[in-house]
This record gives structure tokens, C-alpha cells and sequence, in this order.
């Protein structure tokens, strides 16, 4: 007897795979590389929400007693700098500092962004009194779309910071955000913070440190920041304003560790733009940059090299074209009159006028640059005399995909320019001793390093330790834990914060889990393996022999051996358990995957995803 007469269907682990298709323009993927993604259809629909991490599940935490601050890095710390998101509670107000997102590692297959766990905030939803952004990085403000409107609260932010969170809100069909232009001199009251935003530098205009207090105590909040006496933007670090925070006792020091293991200090900015025009005087064909669509300070010195020599700039990457328009609508970007020109021109003209600023410095899947590399470009073909200049670090992980990218670049007859020959790039962030600078000029009382993994928090702390601070004074704070302050000092809470990421796949946030991931990579690495059953819908016998499908398995041609045995095993277990009388399917279908699983391993040494489906006729 069949418990289904129309189709019984896999809902098990290994079940069937389904995935909602949308035409929305929103996070949209080129159709090649969405057929055939399929979403998990899990039994218990009652649960979409998944997180991986520390917690799986959302628990209480003790409340922290009354006039105590307690600071909690949601994301960013212990990990490379990316979806930054820190938490200060104190009594009954929260604020959040920043919202960033994170870039899927290669184990995440069909991932598109990863965003942090927001659980704890959700449980103290009432309490939140806004979020402060400190600059516009994707690693900063690219969560803000998926986590703000959970909470619907102000956001305090800079105007360049404002036009590009507006930007993805409006992307998004989000509507009704609240945002507060803060500078730096003034004071804003949140519950019982008062934030007081620093001017600081770094690789974007209006990056804002943080002086926060409440309850007698001072916080010194510096994001993403590098000390830059010439800054392409605006004026340096108001060290002025440092010296005061200092004599007033600052409490706590939180600070970005990224660059904590490179000496000395980092260069200016303005001599990656001295580079650039050299570079730009000196090529006798087409010029093609690459960075960071976020960099405005390295997009307008492309800009002014390519006014300088009588070239005209064509942009490529959506991203780019976006933060560009934002920047020159706003005064960030500065571009004289006829420089920019539509990508679709170039080729008509003379190559020593041309200029492409585009996006994939980090050799991205479908990013501009990778496109050209590839010769799957709409505009541009690169050709021999073209130069081709990376200006951007390469991040931890992108190495063989940068080195893929380039080496196709030299094969088309490119000349390739990186950090390694000349200066065409400088880092946003802090060296060794500016890090040390910085600390002894606010001499706080505590140093909680932030922004890098743990390796970066320690020796930021080992530094700390160099120029007066005690191996106590350091808190090393992962996400997920808790740094304590009250009128006794500073500590590592016992508790921890249940955190871990959320993923966000097309437009599903937080639907895919370890078991979808676990899946994937099953079926990246080793393939699938359908074994169908057509039956009779009232008797259970076999109406036919069974159906095999193998996808990234093997190529079922060269392999009709193995086909046929495991076709053999297949109505064995079938002939089994008719002979049980009533049939129970979903054990059917899990002993076969288990039987079925087992067998090719023995014949194959791989591990297929099996997927027994069962269809009643």
C-alpha cells in the first residue's frame, strides 16, 4: 500500500531539492549560474531561519547588572574584518555600530553574502536607540538592508555614508529609514549615550570615529582608520580633538587590527596618485584600472591623472557606477567636464585616449575585469599595449583567483602593474606604529582590538602591551563575547552571546543552514546520484526498472556496469520490503540511500548525494 497515490517525495535529509525563482532585479545572478539551484525543502517549514556558528538557536542571556556597560562584537572580531557589527548595552539603551556583510568563502556553494546573526538584538528589540555607521565599506553598511528592518530605528551617519546606504535601501524597495546627518563636533544623546563623531582617515571620505560615554565612562570607538597627513579628502586625523579625549580619561580603546603585523607605517594616499599620473603619461595605449567600487579617493585620482593626460574615463561594474553618481551628486568627486565617457564609445577611440576604471581587482566571478580577462566582455577586448593596473591588495582567500585573472591578462597580451611593482595601491588601514601612536596619544585604560582575526587581535594587544598597557588591560573579545565595564574596572563577561552568520542565498535571508551547505559541498565534490522508483500506486510493485540519474558522478555511458548493480540492489530492497506487506517509504528510501550510498563508496571511493524518489502511479 502507498501512503501517497500521486507522488511520494523525498523530505529527508537527502530529499528533494526545491528552489523558488523570482524575477526580481534584487541580488539577481546571470541566468547560467542560477539554472538548476534549488532550494531545500525541509519538512519542518514552521523553522526558515537558519544560523551557523557558535549558537544554532537564540538563548537568554543573563542580564548584566545595572550600570554596567557591556560591549559585544556581533561580527568582525576573530574573523577578517568583514560584517562588522558591535553592540554597547548599558541598563536599557543599545546602540549598534555599523552592519557590514561578508563575502562567502569557497566552502559556501551558491551562498551570495553572509551577514551576522542578530538574534540577541531581536530579543531586545525595544531597547535599541539607533545604529551609528561609521563609514560606507561594504564591510560596514552592506547588512544594513537585511538587518535594519528588523528594527526600524534612526541610523546616525555622515552624508557620503547616508547616500550609499540610501542607495541599497532603495534597491531593495525599502522605504521609511530614518537617517540623521551627524558631523564631527557635534554631540548626539542616545538613551544614555552621547556619541560624539571624530574626524578620522581612511580609504573612503567621511569615515567618523567614535567618542561614546555613559555611565562615567569613555569609549573611544576607531573603526576601519590609518593616520594620512595628506588625505586625498578633507583634512587629517583631528588630533587635536584625540588629545582632548585623552585628557578627559578614556576608558576603553577599541581599534582596528588589520594591518597589526605590518611595520612602519602605511603610505599616503597621495602617492598612489603621483603613481597613477606617472604611470598614465608613460602608456602609449589603453589603461584599464581596477579597485574597489567603494574607493572614491582611488577613482578620483584615475579621474585627474586621465584629465591630466587628455584621456577620457569609461566606467565598467554597476557597483561602480552607483558609488560614482552617489559621490559626484554629493561633492565627494570631483570630475571636470567631458572626462567621463559611455563604455560603449571607447573602441572608436585612439587607444592613448582611453581610459576604464572598473570592478574585480579581486579576480570576483563576473566582475568586469574577469569578464575581459576572459574575453566574455561586451566592450572590451584586451589586446596587446593595453595596461592593466590592480590597484587594490589582494584580500586572504582570493589569491588563486587574482593569479588566474592575471595570467590570462599577460596571455591576451596585457601589461599588468600591481602594488608589488609600483605604488599604485595604500592601504586603509593602520600600521604597527600608527597603531602604537594612537594609543599612546589617548592613553586609554583598556584596549579592545577589533577588525581582524584572532592572530591580528593578539599581536594588536602585544603592541598595546609595548608602549605601557598590562597583558589585563588587553581584552582580546571574539564575537559573541561580552567585555564588561562598571565602576570596578574592566573584564571578560562569562556569558557569551549566542552569534554565527546568516546567509543570504538569491533572495532568501537566512534559509540556508549547515545541512543546505553540507549538501552542496556534497554535491560540488562528488556529485548526485537519483535513484527513481515508478510504482504501482495501489499494489507497490515496480512498474518499471528502476531509473538512475547521475550528475558529477559518472558518466553513466562508461559506467553501465555499476548502473546495473545498482539497479540489482535497488529492487532487491524494494522486493523486500513488499514482501513486509505494508510499506513504510520514507524507511525505504532511507535504506536505499543508506545501501545504495554505501555500495558506490565500496566500488567508487566517493560519496555521491543519493536521492531515492518514489512516484506512485
Amino acid at each position: 500500500m502507498v501512503e501517497n497515490q500521486d507522488s511520494v517525495v523525498d523530505a529527508s535529509d537527502a530529499g528533494e531539492v526545491l528552489r523558488p525563482q523570482s524575477n526580481s532585479p534584487r541580488l539577481r545572478r546571470p541566468a547560467a549560474n542560477r539554472n538548476n539551484r534549488d532550494r531545500r525543502n525541509h519538512r519542518q517549514q514552521k523553522s526558515r531561519t537558519h544560523r551557523t556558528g557558535e549558537q544554532a538557536e537564540p538563548k537568554v542571556i543573563a542580564e548584566a547588572k545595572r550600570d554596567t556597560l557591556r560591549i559585544i562584537p556581533l561580527g568582525g572580531s576573530g574573523e577578517t574584518g568583514d560584517k562588522n557589527m558591535i553592540v554597547y548595552e548599558y541598563n536599557d539603551d543599545i546602540i549598534v555600530i555599523d552592519a557590514g556583510i561578508k563575502f562567502p568563502d569557497a566552502d559556501m556553494p551558491g551562498v551570495d553574502y553572509v551577514i551576522c546573526d542578530t538574534s540577541y538584538l531581536e530579543q531586545k528589540s525595544r531597547s535599541i536607540r539607533g545604529f551609528v555607521v561609521t563609514h560606507g565599506h561594504e564591510d560596514h553598511i552592506g547588512g544594513m538592508p537585511y538587518i535594519w528592518p528588523k528594527f526600524k530605528v534612526p541610523i546616525y551617519t555622515a552624508p557620503l555614508t547616508a547616500g550609499l546606504i540610501k542607495a541599497k535601501f532603495e534597491e531593495h524597495g525599502i522605504e521609511g529609514a530614518e537617517f540623521r546627518i551627524i558631523a564631527p563636533g557635534e554631540r548626539i544623546q542616545l538613551g544614555s549615550f552621547v556619541v560624539e563623531p571624530v574626524r578620522m582617515t581612511h580609504s573612503i571620505p567621511d569615515i567618523l570615529g567614535l567618542a561614546i560615554s555613559v555611565g562615567g565612562h569613555l569609549i573611544y570607538h576607531a573603526t576601519d582608520w590609518k593616520i594620512d597627513f595628506t588625505p586625498p579628502f578633507g583634512e587629517p586625523t583631528d588630533f587635536i580633538k584625540l588629545t582632548e579625549l585623552s585628557k578627559r580619561g578614556v576608558t576603553c580603546l577599541l581599534s582596528d587590527s588589520t594591518n597589526a603585523m605590518e611595520p612602519g607605517y602605511t603610505m599616503s594616499e597621495r602617492v598612489v596618485g603621483r603613481a597613477l599620473e606617472d604611470i598614465f603619461a608613460k602608456a602609449k595605449g589603453r589603461i584599464i584600472v581596477s579597485s574597489f567600487a567603494s574607493r572614491i579617493d582611488r577613482i578620483q585620482h584615475v579621474v585627474t591623472a586621465a584629465a591630466k593626460t587628455n584621456r577620457r574615463v569609461a566606467i565598467s561594474g554597476r557597483s561602480m557606477e552607483k558609488n560614482i553618481n552617489i559621490a559626484m551628486d554629493l561633492g565627494y568627486l570631483k570630475v571636470p567636464q567631458g572626462v567621463l565617457t559611455d563604455i560603449r564609445t571607447i573602441n572608436s577611440q585612439p587607444p592613448h585616449k582611453v581610459v576604464v576604471m572598473c570592478t574585480g581587482s579581486q579576480g570576483e566571478e563576473f566582475s568586469a575585469l574577469v569578464r575581459m580577462a576572459t574575453g566574455e566582455h561586451r566592450h572590451v577586448n584586451i589586446r596587446s599595449g593595453d595596461t592593466v593596473i590592480l590597484s587594490a591588495s589582494q584580500v586572504p582567500g582570493n589569491e588563486k583567483a587574482v593569479s588566474t585573472m592575471i595570467n590570462n591578462l599577460y596571455r591576451l597580451g596585457a601589461e599588468v602593474i600591481t602594488n608589488k611593482l609600483l605604488d599604485v595601491h595604500s592601504s586603509g588601514h593602520a600600521n604597527r606604529e600608527e597603531i602604537k601612536l594612537l594609543i599612546s596619544l589617548l592613553k586609554p585604560r583598556y584596549l579592545v582590538p577589533i577588525h581582524g582575526e584572532y592572530r591580528y587581535l593578539v599581536e594588536h594587544a602585544k603592541l598595546a602591551q609595548e608602549v605601557g598597557l598590562t597583558e589585563e588591560q588587553c581584552l582580546i573579545v571574539e564575537n559573541g563575547q561580552i567585555a564588561e565595564f562598571d565602576k570596578n574596572g574592566g573584564r571578560l563577561a562569562k556569558d557569551r552571546v549566542p552569534v554565527g552568520s546568516v546567509l543570504i542565498d538569491g533572495l532568501g535571508v537566512g534559509d540556508v543552514g549547515q545541512i543546505v551547505l553540507r549538501d552542496r559541498q556534497t554535491m560540488a565534490k562528488d556529485g548526485v546520484f537519483l535513484v527513481i522508483l515508478t510504482v504501482d500506486g495501489k499494489k507497490g510493485t515496480l512498474l518499471s526498472s528502476p531509473d538512475i540519474v547521475s550528475r558529477g558522478f559518472v558518466y553513466m555511458r562508461e559506467s553501465e556496469d555499476l548502473i546495473s548493480q545498482v539497479r540489482s540492489l535497488v529492487k532487491r530492497q524494494h522486493l523486500a520490503h513488499t514482501k513486509r506487506g505494508v510499506i513504510n517509504w520514507d524507511y525505504l528510501k532511507r535504506e536505499l540511500r543508506d545501501e545504495v550510498g554505501e555500495f558506490l563508496f565500496e566500488k567508487t571511493q566517493r560519496r555521491p548525494m543519493v536521492i531515492p524518489v518514489v512516484i506512485g502511479l
